[in-house]
């Protein structure tokens, strides 16, 4: 399918037809960052942003989610009540790449196993995404790193290039040339418009410095689980789970139940959790298999390269550099990265000598 244009005038048009038949999620400001919300009026759309703060996995992975209500006799449930909103369909706009193919990943880790989340997945079938290529990724980013690359669009439905004042519109999956073809308002790209597009999408690829080599990252990371560069690695972690509540692809949760006590109702609810907290593991005997900050964060960094890849054959991790910026003690993921391939660089050395 040809590429079409869309002029940046003609969103509000876009909005008004889409919205009629999907709730609609955009990148707006939200107390002083950038956040993604269902949007009810298209000025609230924020166009000029590098990405947001929270990652928009919260669209369907939400930090608090009613899981099921249910009644009681007082002492026994005796109805659940399940959801009945999983059936809306959802237009997410505006995701950049890295945060596009975090949801390939949060979708193999909740389709995994025996036991599958309904509830996540019914939301990713009836969600299209609409990406836009990163023009200008931030020092901190490093997606080419981990397989991915500022216009990588094959993680999307539509993908948009921002060419200044219109957008190139390119489908990508059945989803997305059938959304396409219900506006025949689009106007067709010309070959300027396309070589427009491939420019910026070298220029940012250029622009990414960070060059890390995760060949045999996930190998090293299994020989070394003892290895004592855990401790200098977590020496100044503070354990605030800002790089797990940031991160996209994390998926830790509890799961509660709230009971109303004299309406003999309550509600089954998840919220977000993180492996870097140290009630995370807590046993109810008072045992703790991650006792300290040298378990945890080993633990976070292995999910990412290691687990991630002997269970999906995928890296655990976007490179959006979300961690990197909001870490208060500028741990950097990329140093550690560094670090733990250095130690089968010193190996390899020692063999050879």
């Amino acid at each position: 399918m040809q590429e079409m244009i869309l002029m940046k005038d003609q969103v509000a048009k876009l909005f008004t037809e889409l919205s009629e038949e999907y709730n609609v999620f955009a990148p707006i400001k939200d107390n002083g960052y950038i956040a993604y919300r269902k949007i009810t009026n298209v000025e609230e759309i924020e166009f000029d942003y590098f990405n947001s703060k929270i990652p928009p996995k919260e669209i369907l992975f939400p930090q608090m989610e009613v899981l099921f209500e249910y009644k009681t006799d007082g002492k026994n449930v005796i109805e659940i009540e399940d959801r009945k909103d999983l059936d809306e369909k959802n237009l997410l706009f505006g995701i950049r790449p890295c945060d596009a193919h975090s949801f390939v990943l949060l979708e193999q880790f909740f389709a995994f196993g025996n036991y599958q989340d309904e509830i996540f997945l019914k939301k990713k079938e009836n969600s299209i995404i609409v990406g836009i290529g990163c023009n200008s990724p931030k020092s901190t980013c490093f997606c080419t790193s981990v397989n991915g690359y500022p216009f990588q669009k094959d993680d999307m439905d539509i993908f948009l290039v921002d060419l200044g004042d219109k957008y190139l519109v390119e489908a990508v999956s059945d989803k997305g040339r059938e959304l396409i073809q219900r506006f025949a308002w689009l106007s067709k790209a010309s070959k300027a418009d396309v070589k427009k597009g491939q420019e910026l999408a070298k220029k940012a690829e250029d622009l990414i410095t960070t060059k890390l080599d995760l060949t045999n990252t996930s190998e090293c990371l299994e020989s070394n689980f003892s290895n004592k560069i855990w401790e200098e690695i977590s020496e100044n972690c503070l354990g605030c789970g800002s790089c797990s509540f940031l991160c996209p692809t994390c998926t830790c949760f509890d799961v509660i139940d709230e009971n109303a006590q004299y309406e003999n109702r309550g509600r089954r609810i998840r919220i977000w959790d993180t492996c870097q907290f140290c009630l995370y593991t807590l046993h109810t005997s008072g045992h703790n298999p991650r006792n300290s900050s040298i378990e945890r964060c080993r633990n976070r960094v292995l999910h990412k390269f290691s687990y991630y890849p002997i269970n999906y054959g995928l890296i655990g991790c976007v490179g959006c550099g979300r961690c990197i910026q909001a870490c208060p003690v500028n741990n950097d993921l990329r140093e550690i990265i560094k670090k733990i391939n250095n130690i089968k660089t010193k190996e390899e050395e020692n063999i050879i000598a």
